[in-house]
């Protein structure tokens, strides 16, 4: 579940179970994350700050990614600090004192966090990067790392709910194609509605994460709220995304 902490950041109270685990969501109350724009960058980076000093993190080791709306996992270490690495949809490291980011506005964040490994993981999840199974591979790197499927912790961050995510047949015909259930896709009065949270919790649960282990945000719709960004809602005037982090304290 999601709750928001006194200083307006929003966590898994699962994740707040381990100590030594950082994680959280930002709001718009904190500025856009992600730069459009090159004369964005400065404002974004203050921003960033700001919601990082709110964690306990100053000067943190971060690690971004240019997201593509894709399925590609990268094994990250602290040689991949301020980098930035392209083309990919999801982070994972075992190193400590490493931070994983994503943005999203509207797109389903994965966290996810192997106690036993001391593995952490972090996956950004449109409807083509559900489509192309990236938390499903998120898992698999995790299982290659070292990981047993059922150790690992799953957090659903902030996302659109499927009322609002209305996809052309077009989609819908992909998503039937490559064998996701009924309940991923919802027609209701001749409209097709995808369900980005069960398509992923689907895919989770395929790969062996135990249904316990995966922690659903609910009431955090993207669209219903105005204290997240999202491109449905807003559309051409989007005006920015969230920040999505995770990452091992370096004790």
């Amino acid at each position: 579940m999601l709750a928001k902490n006194s200083q307006g950041v929003y966590t898994l109270s699962s994740f707040n179970n381990f100590k030594n685990l950082i994680h959280g969501f930002s709001t718009v109350k904190f500025g856009n994350m992600k730069p459009s724009s090159p004369g964005q960058i400065a404002e974004t980076e203050r921003n960033l700050t700001n919601f990082l000093k709110t964690l306990g993190l100053e000067d943190p080791g971060l690690v971004k990614v240019q997201q593509i709306h894709g399925s590609k996992i990268a094994v990250v270490d602290k040689k991949d600090v301020g980098k930035g690495i392209k083309e990919a949809d999801g982070l994972i490291t075992r190193n400590k004192g490493l931070f994983l980011l994503v943005f999203v506005a509207d797109c389903l964040p994965v966290l996810a966090f192997d106690p036993v490994e001391q593995i952490v993981g972090i996956a950004h999840a449109g409807w083509r990067g559900t489509l192309e199974r990236a938390a499903e591979n998120l898992i698999k790197v995790f299982i290659t790392l070292g990981s047993n499927p059922k150790d690992i912790q799953i957090g659903l961050g902030p996302a659109i709910e499927f009322c609002h995510y209305e996809v052309g047949e077009d989609v819908a015909s992909k998503f039937k194609e490559a064998g996701f259930g009924k309940s991923v896709l919802n027609s209701v009065t001749g409209k097709i509605y995808l369900d980005l949270k069960q398509a992923n919790i689907e895919q989770l649960k395929g790969v062996g994460i135990p249904k316990e282990n995966i922690d659903v945000s609910v009431k955090a719709c993207t669209y219903e709220t105005e204290e997240f960004y999202s491109y449905r809602r807003e559309k051409e005037k989007l005006t920015g995304e969230i920040a999505c982090l995770i990452g091992l304290k370096d004790e």
